[in-house]
């Protein structure tokens, strides 16, 4: 139900928060470096698939590196930037984002979004193995809140 809403717009060809979270290039140079080492802009600027300015990609490697999400040290004049993240932790952590910005309802909308990240997990290929595996996650978390929390 959540796909129609949204008419598919959070379910790119295979479901990457990526897609929406970043633009073309940005996502472009963020596979450059997830590719390699420690690059500089020259580098980086090399290695896209297509031409785009020196000054276009240093900005962009700027933004990446205010949005936390690369590391950037200093090497003569320039700076060399890496991933801060690993791709599929970055696309863990936008994930989890959005997840906790759809559970911050507070008018009881909260049983819907999970019901429908059951449905989702449920309707993948193995669905089943992907319920148990939740369904683990949420018997350690409920120990992990009763140890925390001993009435």
């Amino acid at each position: 139900m959540l796909h129609k809403l949204l008419g598919g717009r959070w379910a790119g060809s295979a479901g990457d928060p990526l897609e929406k979270a970043f633009g073309i290039l940005e996502r472009e140079v963020m596979g450059v470096l997830w590719a390699g080492e420690d690059l500089a802009v020259r580098d980086v600027q090399a290695r896209l698939t297509r031409p785009v300015a020196y000054t276009t990609v240093m900005t962009t490697l700027d933004r990446l590196f205010k949005k936390g999400v690369l590391r950037r040290r200093p090497a003569g004049r320039a700076f060399l930037y890496s991933p801060a993240l690993t791709r599929a932790e970055l696309q863990a952590q936008i994930a989890g984002n959005v997840l906790a910005g759809l559970l911050e309802s507070r008018n009881g909308g909260m049983v819907p979004v999970l019901s429908n990240l059951v449905e989702s997990v449920g309707s993948q290929d193995g669905g089943a193995d992907l319920l148990q595996a939740l369904e683990e996650l949420v018997k350690q978390k409920r120990r992990q809140l009763k140890k925390q929390d001993p009435r």
